[in-house]
């Protein structure tokens, strides 16, 4: 059984319920708390999670994957500006973490910061043009900002990755629906030629 019990609060947040005579070490009690945090948002248990995972940062700060853990446990609390600063630590470390990136740019759109959400979207594709679902997100970025040119071209290298991604292609699908705005003025006269 794990030593953690809910919390009597309304937050449910997990205490230890290890004897002084046998409680493990800090570094030993960082290890059982990261790891219990990474269940916890597995199982989207976010508050859970933070609980753990904020402990075990207070033990160990330093530790890349726990820090991006507890920033994504935050995100999905809904508590983009704490997780902020998570993910940006781990990306001075470690600027081309994926998951990171992915993350932050999740957090900048929650902020409603949409450019810097593109911006790292952005360099998400440029450093792995080949990673799944990375043009996707970049599309459903243009598309706040109704830069329907840009998500169409992101949807269609989304697809050239992965032909069976079908929530790209559905997007893409809509995204041809739409009407362009610029493009009726512009282009009345070129479609005679």
């Amino acid at each position: 059984m794990w030593p953690f019990a809910k919390k009597t609060d309304d937050e449910s947040a997990p205490q230890a319920k290890i004897p002084a005579s046998e409680a493990p070490s800090s570094s030993a009690r960082a290890e059982l708390l990261w790891k219990a945090g990474s269940r916890y948002l597995g199982r989207k248990q976010y508050l859970k999670a933070i609980a753990s995972l904020s402990e075990a940062h207070e033990l160990e700060p330093s530790r890349l994957e726990g820090r991006l853990n507890l920033g994504a446990a935050l995100y999905l609390a809904q508590r983009p500006e704490e997780a902020l600063g998570h993910l940006k630590y781990v990306l001075a470390f470690d600027p081309q973490n994926t998951i990171a990136l992915l993350n932050l740019a999740a957090t900048y759109d929650a902020l409603g910061r949409i450019d810097e959400s593109i911006e790292t979207l952005e360099k998400l594709v440029r450093d792995r043009p080949n990673w799944a679902d990375a043009n996707y997100n970049l599309a459903v970025a243009y598309l706040k900002q109704e830069r329907l040119d840009d998500a169409t071209l992101a949807l269609r290298r989304e697809l050239t990755l992965n032909p069976k991604h079908e929530a790209a292609r559905t997007l893409l699908n809509e995204v041809h629906l739409k009407p362009r705005r610029g493009n009726r003025e512009q282009g009345s006269g070129s479609s005679e030629e």
